[in-house]
């Protein structure tokens, strides 16, 4: 697995612009540099990035979202920095997806599964029309909290109520893979992995399995060893 792919949605959702003020066409092409910094994995430079952004919009929402998502990249993790920096977000555009996404998503990769499930669920609740793709990530998210609480019931519920091998997206075969990782069936996740792999492009799949790198179900020799 290229170490690039990591946290690849997060940079995403971060690059979204949804700040209650209207950045100018400077602002708005400084953050799309920084985006492209951020997919290179060149995190100095898109700081620096930011900072000049910061010079000129200083309560631009997107600026410190795009901030805390780089501190939770493997690269630099660091949830000090990228609490409070996710916390000015959300309170600079309290109406905005990303913020909260990532605050979810920063609860996750701390492996605070229960209160990883319970953001994300909140997310769901708070935003009932979200996006198909973001909603089965969302959904397929608090599955793999559900899983790793060892309640495999819930997870297997969630799977039978929202996805179908049908879908547009890969959560069906990414959710049977996380069930099957939960009961220590390694063989049974690397096949649904390979069926996935088979249907969906990779662009498509690299939230789902960042996801169960952060699970710690697929390896990636970036992020640390869970501690004990």
């Amino acid at each position: 697995m290229k170490l690039s792919r990591v946290f690849h949605f997060i940079l995403v959702m971060a690059a979204v612009g949804h700040a209650q003020e209207k950045p100018t066409e400077e602002v708005r092409k400084k953050l799309e540099e920084t985006y492209q910094l951020q997919q290179a994995q060149r995190y100095s430079e898109a700081l620096l990035k930011l900072d000049e952004i910061e010079a000129l919009a200083p309560e631009l929402s997107d600026l410190y979202n795009m901030r805390g998502a780089i501190y939770l990249t493997p690269a630099l993790r660091d949830f000090d920095k990228a609490q409070p920096l996710l916390d000015k977000a959300e309170y600079l555009a309290p109406n905005a997806i990303a913020p909260k996404f990532n605050k979810a998503e920063l609860l996750f990769v701390k492996h605070e599964w229960a209160a990883a499930a319970a953001a994300l669920q909140k997310l769901l609740d708070d935003f009932p029309k979200l996006q198909q793709n973001l909603r089965h990530l969302t959904l397929y998210k608090r599955l793999v909290c559900e899983v790793k609480l060892e309640k495999l019931d819930e997870a297997a519920k969630t799977l039978k109520d929202h996805f179908t091998f049908m879908d547009d997206t890969p959560a069906y075969y990414y959710s049977q893979a996380a069930i099957a990782f939960g009961k220590k069936d390694g063989t049974a996740a690397r096949d649904w992995l390979a069926r996935a792999q088979g249907i969906y492009k990779p662009a498509e799949v690299t939230a789902y399995v960042d996801t169960l790198m952060e699970a710690r179900w697929v390896d990636n020799i970036s992020l640390p060893p869970v501690e004990k």
